[in-house]
């Protein structure tokens, strides 16, 4: 794959932009990767609510948008844009749907997208487990100074024109909470999240990962 980002590569690296935002919600903090592995693997589920704010050069000012979502393990997703735009994906079974809502109520996006999410959704099985630097696509480091945190770095030079790095900031007093995430595209473009009123390992009920209401 080295040096070749054209059709499905770059299909691919713009959803998982979005869906690797997604994962940091469902590891825990841990000293060093096969702690973090252990770790993961006794969150059996997470709802939270976020803020995403998108910072651009052509931008006066961030684009904050707010939402929430909710995870189930093995494999079920809810992430729910609440404004300034509506929009939901949803994952169970290894099917992907994403909806979105306009002045007639909520529609199916069924566009080409969805086949990269797929793909994207492979490998955040292996982030959910904590499995950072088993990516084929990044190189993972794992840092505890000044707070936890993972780097991931693309490997690729020609991915690295697209997205410099991921840092994934954990919390350090409550296992299973992660205190934000940025995705830097370069130095003036990066995108960051952050999370509040994070509750784990409840029972939820299976039509949230069906029904988009």
């Amino acid at each position: 794959m080295k040096g070749y980002l054209a059709g499905p590569a770059r299909r691919t690296l713009v959803p998982l932009c979005g869906l690797i935002l997604l994962l940091p919600l469902l590891v825990a903090w841990a000293d060093g990767w096969e702690g973090l592995r252990e770790a993961s693997r006794r969150i059996t589920s997470v709802e939270a609510r976020f803020v995403q704010k998108k910072t651009l050069p052509m931008l006066s000012r961030p684009f904050v948008s707010e939402g929430r979502f909710f995870f189930q393990a093995p494999g079920s997703l809810r992430w729910e844009y609440d404004r300034p735009v509506r929009s939901v994906l949803l994952m169970k079974s290894g099917a992907v749907k994403r909806y979105l809502h306009d002045p007639g109520g909520w529609r199916e996006d069924a566009g080409a997208s969805l086949t990269a999410m797929r793909v994207v959704l492979e490998e955040i099985v292996n982030w959910q487990q904590g499995r950072f630097d088993a990516n084929p696509h990044f190189q993972a480091s794992l840092s505890t100074d000044p707070e936890p945190r993972v780097t991931l770095v693309p490997r690729e030079p020609s991915w690295g024109k697209m997205i410099r790095r991921i840092e994934l900031t954990l919390s350090r007093e409550q296992a299973g909470v992660m205190k934000s995430v940025r995705v830097v595209e370069d130095e003036r473009s990066f995108t960051e999240l952050d999370f509040s009123r994070i509750r784990i390992n409840r029972s939820l009920p299976a039509s949230l990962f069906e029904n988009v209401e």
